[in-house]
Protein backbone atom coordinates (compact mmCIF):
# COMPACT_ATOMS: atom_id res chain seq x y z
CA UNK A 1 0.00 0.00 0.00
CA UNK A 2 2.82 2.27 0.19
CA UNK A 3 2.23 3.48 -3.29
CA UNK A 4 -1.54 4.48 -2.42
CA UNK A 5 0.25 6.57 0.40
CA UNK A 6 2.57 8.33 -1.72
CA UNK A 7 -0.29 9.08 -4.18
CA UNK A 8 -2.26 10.97 -1.43
CA UNK A 9 0.43 12.74 -0.03
CA UNK A 10 1.70 13.94 -3.97
CA UNK A 11 -2.20 15.38 -4.06
CA UNK A 12 -2.23 16.88 -0.84
CA UNK A 13 0.98 18.46 -1.71
CA UNK A 14 0.00 19.47 -4.91
CA UNK A 15 -3.94 21.06 -3.12
CA UNK A 16 -1.69 22.96 -0.46
CA UNK A 17 1.25 24.29 -2.81
CA UNK A 18 -0.82 25.09 -5.99
CA UNK A 19 -4.18 26.39 -4.62
CA UNK A 20 -4.41 29.54 -2.69
CA UNK A 21 -6.02 30.01 0.10
CA UNK A 22 -8.76 32.48 -1.65
CA UNK A 23 -9.79 29.35 -3.63
CA UNK A 24 -9.88 26.72 -0.85
CA UNK A 25 -12.11 29.35 1.14
CA UNK A 26 -14.65 29.70 -2.07
CA UNK A 27 -14.51 26.18 -2.50
CA UNK A 28 -15.95 25.45 1.36
CA UNK A 29 -18.20 28.46 0.79
CA UNK A 30 -19.77 26.84 -2.24
CA UNK A 31 -20.09 23.49 -1.44
CA UNK A 32 -21.55 24.80 2.10
CA UNK A 33 -24.30 26.71 -0.23
CA UNK A 34 -25.02 23.11 -2.22
CA UNK A 35 -25.90 21.71 1.11
CA UNK A 36 -27.84 24.41 2.33
CA UNK A 37 -30.08 24.58 -1.22
CA UNK A 38 -30.13 21.01 -0.64
CA UNK A 39 -31.84 20.77 2.79
CA UNK A 40 -34.11 23.48 1.71
CA UNK A 41 -35.73 21.68 -1.12
CA UNK A 42 -35.63 18.80 1.48
CA UNK A 43 -37.73 20.35 3.81
CA UNK A 44 -39.72 22.02 1.37
CA UNK A 45 -38.70 25.55 2.98
CA UNK A 46 -40.73 28.26 1.47
CA UNK A 47 -38.95 31.89 0.48
CA UNK A 48 -36.67 33.55 -1.03
CA UNK A 49 -32.90 34.12 -1.31
CA UNK A 50 -31.03 37.17 0.02
CA UNK A 51 -27.34 37.94 -0.08
CA UNK A 52 -26.15 40.44 1.81
CA UNK A 53 -22.76 41.75 0.20
CA UNK A 54 -22.55 40.12 -3.25
CA UNK A 55 -18.96 42.29 -4.44
CA UNK A 56 -18.90 39.90 -8.05
CA UNK A 57 -21.54 38.24 -8.07
CA UNK A 58 -20.00 34.22 -8.01
CA UNK A 59 -22.29 33.03 -4.94
CA UNK A 60 -25.23 34.49 -6.46
CA UNK A 61 -24.23 32.89 -9.39
CA UNK A 62 -23.39 29.40 -7.50
CA UNK A 63 -26.73 29.62 -5.92
CA UNK A 64 -28.49 30.55 -9.08
CA UNK A 65 -27.24 27.40 -10.67
CA UNK A 66 -27.49 25.26 -7.92
CA UNK A 67 -30.77 25.53 -7.70
CA UNK A 68 -31.71 25.34 -11.73
CA UNK A 69 -29.81 21.48 -11.36
CA UNK A 70 -32.55 20.73 -8.34
CA UNK A 71 -35.19 22.01 -10.29
CA UNK A 72 -36.12 24.77 -7.70
CA UNK A 73 -34.38 27.75 -9.11
CA UNK A 74 -38.49 28.98 -10.43
CA UNK A 75 -39.67 28.22 -7.20
CA UNK A 76 -37.04 31.32 -5.48
CA UNK A 77 -36.47 35.04 -6.20
CA UNK A 78 -32.96 35.96 -5.84
CA UNK A 79 -31.75 39.14 -4.03
CA UNK A 80 -28.34 40.46 -4.31
CA UNK A 81 -27.67 43.78 -2.43
CA UNK A 82 -24.40 45.48 -2.06
CA UNK A 83 -23.09 49.08 -2.35
CA UNK A 84 -20.55 48.30 -5.13
CA UNK A 85 -18.15 50.88 -3.60
CA UNK A 86 -17.30 49.66 -0.67
CA UNK A 87 -18.29 50.11 3.13
CA UNK A 88 -20.50 52.90 4.83
CA UNK A 89 -17.62 53.04 7.57
CA UNK A 90 -13.78 52.02 7.82
CA UNK A 91 -12.68 50.77 11.15
CA UNK A 92 -11.14 47.42 10.28
CA UNK A 93 -7.79 46.69 9.19
CA UNK A 94 -8.19 43.96 6.61
CA UNK A 95 -11.91 44.82 5.08
CA UNK A 96 -11.23 47.89 3.26
CA UNK A 97 -13.29 49.81 1.08
CA UNK A 98 -10.73 50.12 -1.75
CA UNK A 99 -10.49 46.21 -2.04
CA UNK A 100 -14.20 45.62 -2.65
CA UNK A 101 -15.27 48.21 -5.18
CA UNK A 102 -17.01 46.82 -7.66
CA UNK A 103 -19.16 47.04 -10.85
CA UNK A 104 -23.07 46.45 -10.78
CA UNK A 105 -23.28 46.64 -14.83
CA UNK A 106 -20.90 43.80 -14.35
CA UNK A 107 -22.56 42.02 -12.04
CA UNK A 108 -25.89 42.22 -13.71
CA UNK A 109 -24.59 40.53 -17.01
CA UNK A 110 -24.91 37.04 -16.06
CA UNK A 111 -28.59 37.39 -14.72
CA UNK A 112 -30.36 39.47 -17.43
CA UNK A 113 -32.04 36.77 -18.77
CA UNK A 114 -33.54 35.94 -15.28
CA UNK A 115 -36.67 37.70 -14.62
CA UNK A 116 -36.41 36.53 -10.47
CA UNK A 117 -32.83 37.49 -10.24
CA UNK A 118 -32.64 41.27 -8.65
CA UNK A 119 -29.47 42.92 -7.72
CA UNK A 120 -29.85 46.11 -5.34
CA UNK A 121 -27.48 48.65 -5.30
CA UNK A 122 -27.00 51.07 -2.12
CA UNK A 123 -25.54 50.11 1.63
CA UNK A 124 -27.74 48.09 3.71
CA UNK A 125 -29.19 50.52 5.61
CA UNK A 126 -30.90 52.14 2.56
CA UNK A 127 -31.71 49.11 0.91
CA UNK A 128 -33.76 47.33 3.20
CA UNK A 129 -36.34 49.97 3.58
CA UNK A 130 -36.46 50.14 -0.08
CA UNK A 131 -40.00 49.61 -1.82
CA UNK A 132 -37.80 46.57 -3.90
CA UNK A 133 -37.52 44.82 -0.66
CA UNK A 134 -40.57 45.41 0.45
CA UNK A 135 -42.04 42.85 -1.81
CA UNK A 136 -40.08 39.79 0.28
CA UNK A 137 -42.18 38.12 2.20
CA UNK A 138 -40.32 35.76 3.63
CA UNK A 139 -36.92 34.26 3.51
CA UNK A 140 -35.74 30.52 2.97
CA UNK A 141 -31.98 31.61 2.39
CA UNK A 142 -30.04 34.41 3.99
CA UNK A 143 -26.08 34.77 3.21
CA UNK A 144 -24.58 37.73 4.90
CA UNK A 145 -21.32 38.44 3.63
CA UNK A 146 -20.62 42.14 4.33
CA UNK A 147 -17.33 41.44 6.28
CA UNK A 148 -17.88 44.41 9.13
CA UNK A 149 -20.10 44.71 11.80
CA UNK A 150 -22.50 47.22 11.46
CA UNK A 151 -23.48 46.24 8.27
CA UNK A 152 -23.91 42.69 9.41
CA UNK A 153 -26.12 44.21 12.47
CA UNK A 154 -28.00 46.01 9.71
CA UNK A 155 -28.88 42.71 7.67
CA UNK A 156 -29.72 40.47 10.97
CA UNK A 157 -32.23 42.46 11.87
CA UNK A 158 -34.05 42.97 8.59
CA UNK A 159 -33.77 39.09 8.11
CA UNK A 160 -34.92 38.41 11.47
CA UNK A 161 -38.19 39.46 10.79
CA UNK A 162 -38.77 37.62 7.40
CA UNK A 163 -36.67 34.32 7.95
CA UNK A 164 -38.81 31.35 7.21
CA UNK A 165 -39.31 28.40 9.71
CA UNK A 166 -36.25 26.11 8.70
CA UNK A 167 -34.80 28.78 7.08
CA UNK A 168 -31.08 28.99 6.77
CA UNK A 169 -28.56 31.78 8.08
CA UNK A 170 -25.26 31.72 6.30
CA UNK A 171 -22.36 34.12 7.93
CA UNK A 172 -18.61 34.76 5.95
CA UNK A 173 -16.33 35.89 7.95
CA UNK A 174 -18.08 34.99 11.40
CA UNK A 175 -15.51 35.74 13.93
CA UNK A 176 -14.28 39.17 12.13
CA UNK A 177 -13.51 41.71 14.63
CA UNK A 178 -13.08 45.63 13.87
CA UNK A 179 -10.65 47.77 15.37
CA UNK A 180 -13.28 49.23 18.37
CA UNK A 181 -13.82 45.36 19.62
CA UNK A 182 -16.88 44.68 17.79
CA UNK A 183 -17.23 41.58 16.35
CA UNK A 184 -19.99 40.04 13.77
CA UNK A 185 -20.59 37.28 15.64
CA UNK A 186 -22.00 39.33 18.73
CA UNK A 187 -24.19 41.11 16.75
CA UNK A 188 -25.63 37.78 15.28
CA UNK A 189 -26.46 36.27 18.84
CA UNK A 190 -27.86 39.54 20.04
CA UNK A 191 -30.28 40.22 17.45
CA UNK A 192 -30.83 36.64 17.90
CA UNK A 193 -31.14 36.09 21.03
CA UNK A 194 -35.05 35.46 21.34
CA UNK A 195 -35.26 33.15 18.57
CA UNK A 196 -34.33 29.31 18.66
CA UNK A 197 -31.29 29.03 16.56
CA UNK A 198 -29.64 25.55 15.66
CA UNK A 199 -26.19 25.18 14.59
CA UNK A 200 -25.62 23.65 11.38
CA UNK A 201 -22.55 23.61 10.18
CA UNK A 202 -19.29 25.52 9.81
CA UNK A 203 -17.08 26.27 6.32
CA UNK A 204 -13.33 27.99 6.67
CA UNK A 205 -14.16 31.48 7.98
CA UNK A 206 -17.92 30.47 8.08
CA UNK A 207 -20.70 29.41 10.05
CA UNK A 208 -24.30 28.64 9.27
CA UNK A 209 -27.03 28.46 11.60
CA UNK A 210 -31.15 27.19 10.94
CA UNK A 211 -34.00 29.14 12.55
CA UNK A 212 -36.61 27.09 14.23
CA UNK A 213 -39.46 28.00 15.80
Amino acid sequence: MNWLLKLKTKILSFLTTRISGVNLHNFAKFYQIYKIWFNIKLDSIKGDYVEFGIFKGKSLLHSVNVTKKLDIFSDKNFWGLDSFSGFPVENHDFYLSENFKSSKKKVEKPFINYKNVHIVEGFFEDSVTSKELASISNISFAFIDCDIYESAETAFKYIKKKISNGGFIMIDDFSSIDKNGNYIAKSFYEVFADRNILFFDSYSNGQTFRVME
